[in-house]
Protein backbone atom coordinates (compact mmCIF):
# COMPACT_ATOMS: atom_id res chain seq x y z
CA UNK A 1 0.00 0.00 0.00
CA UNK A 2 1.42 3.48 -0.96
CA UNK A 3 1.64 6.67 1.06
CA UNK A 4 -1.78 8.07 -1.13
CA UNK A 5 -3.46 4.99 -0.31
CA UNK A 6 -2.84 5.34 3.40
CA UNK A 7 -4.08 9.28 3.37
CA UNK A 8 -6.98 8.24 1.23
CA UNK A 9 -8.09 5.51 3.31
CA UNK A 10 -7.16 7.69 6.17
CA UNK A 11 -9.84 10.20 4.99
CA UNK A 12 -12.14 8.28 4.36
CA UNK A 13 -11.81 6.81 8.19
CA UNK A 14 -11.49 10.35 9.61
CA UNK A 15 -15.12 10.97 7.32
CA UNK A 16 -16.84 8.40 8.47
CA UNK A 17 -15.63 9.03 11.89
CA UNK A 18 -16.71 12.71 11.72
CA UNK A 19 -20.08 11.59 10.31
CA UNK A 20 -20.18 9.32 13.87
CA UNK A 21 -20.43 12.27 16.07
CA UNK A 22 -22.22 14.45 14.60
CA UNK A 23 -24.68 11.84 14.57
CA UNK A 24 -23.92 11.49 18.15
CA UNK A 25 -24.25 14.76 18.95
CA UNK A 26 -27.34 15.35 17.03
CA UNK A 27 -28.77 12.33 19.15
CA UNK A 28 -27.74 14.00 22.22
CA UNK A 29 -28.92 17.41 21.44
CA UNK A 30 -32.47 15.64 20.46
CA UNK A 31 -32.92 13.83 23.76
CA UNK A 32 -31.96 16.90 25.55
CA UNK A 33 -34.45 19.17 23.84
CA UNK A 34 -37.12 16.19 24.40
CA UNK A 35 -35.82 16.01 28.07
CA UNK A 36 -36.60 19.68 28.37
CA UNK A 37 -39.87 19.45 26.62
CA UNK A 38 -40.92 16.17 29.44
CA UNK A 39 -39.84 18.53 32.13
CA UNK A 40 -41.60 21.40 30.96
CA UNK A 41 -44.79 19.32 30.75
CA UNK A 42 -44.41 17.80 34.41
CA UNK A 43 -44.26 21.20 35.43
CA UNK A 44 -47.68 22.16 33.90
CA UNK A 45 -49.04 18.79 35.17
CA UNK A 46 -47.94 19.41 39.00
CA UNK A 47 -49.39 22.77 38.87
CA UNK A 48 -53.12 21.39 37.53
CA UNK A 49 -52.67 18.78 40.40
CA UNK A 50 -52.56 21.18 42.46
CA UNK A 51 -55.76 22.93 41.33
CA UNK A 52 -57.66 19.93 41.02
CA UNK A 53 -56.54 19.30 44.56
CA UNK A 54 -57.59 22.73 45.58
CA UNK A 55 -61.14 22.86 43.73
CA UNK A 56 -61.76 18.89 44.93
CA UNK A 57 -61.18 19.85 48.47
CA UNK A 58 -64.56 20.38 49.29
CA UNK A 59 -65.44 17.32 48.06
CA UNK A 60 -63.39 15.78 50.86
CA UNK A 61 -64.92 17.80 53.36
CA UNK A 62 -68.59 16.09 52.39
CA UNK A 63 -67.94 13.34 54.39
CA UNK A 64 -67.60 15.29 57.41
CA UNK A 65 -70.35 16.98 56.65
CA UNK A 66 -72.80 14.00 55.74
CA UNK A 67 -71.70 13.21 59.42
CA UNK A 68 -72.00 15.72 61.20
CA UNK A 69 -75.63 16.06 59.55
CA UNK A 70 -76.53 12.27 60.35
CA UNK A 71 -75.80 13.48 64.13
CA UNK A 72 -78.28 16.15 63.60
CA UNK A 73 -80.99 14.53 62.39
CA UNK A 74 -80.55 11.52 65.02
CA UNK A 75 -80.47 14.31 67.70
CA UNK A 76 -83.94 15.90 66.16
CA UNK A 77 -85.59 12.43 66.22
CA UNK A 78 -84.80 11.65 69.66
CA UNK A 79 -86.18 15.82 70.09
CA UNK A 80 -88.97 14.65 68.55
CA UNK A 81 -89.42 10.86 70.45
CA UNK A 82 -89.65 12.57 73.66
CA UNK A 83 -91.76 15.58 72.71
CA UNK A 84 -94.13 13.22 71.51
CA UNK A 85 -94.03 11.06 74.36
CA UNK A 86 -93.94 14.40 76.54
CA UNK A 87 -97.51 16.00 74.90
CA UNK A 88 -99.19 12.87 75.42
CA UNK A 89 -98.63 12.43 78.83
CA UNK A 90 -99.79 15.64 79.47
CA UNK A 91 -103.10 14.99 77.62
CA UNK A 92 -103.75 11.61 79.67
CA UNK A 93 -103.35 13.86 82.55
CA UNK A 94 -105.41 16.77 81.57
CA UNK A 95 -108.87 16.91 83.29
CA UNK A 96 -111.80 16.03 80.93
CA UNK A 97 -113.57 19.47 81.05
CA UNK A 98 -110.56 20.45 78.78
CA UNK A 99 -110.04 23.65 81.67
CA UNK A 100 -109.42 23.53 85.11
Amino acid sequence: MTDADLWAAWRVWMLVASLIVLVAAALLVTIWLTARSIAGHARRAVVALEAIRENTRAIWALQTTNEVAEELRDTVRDIEAKATALAEALQSHAPAGGRS
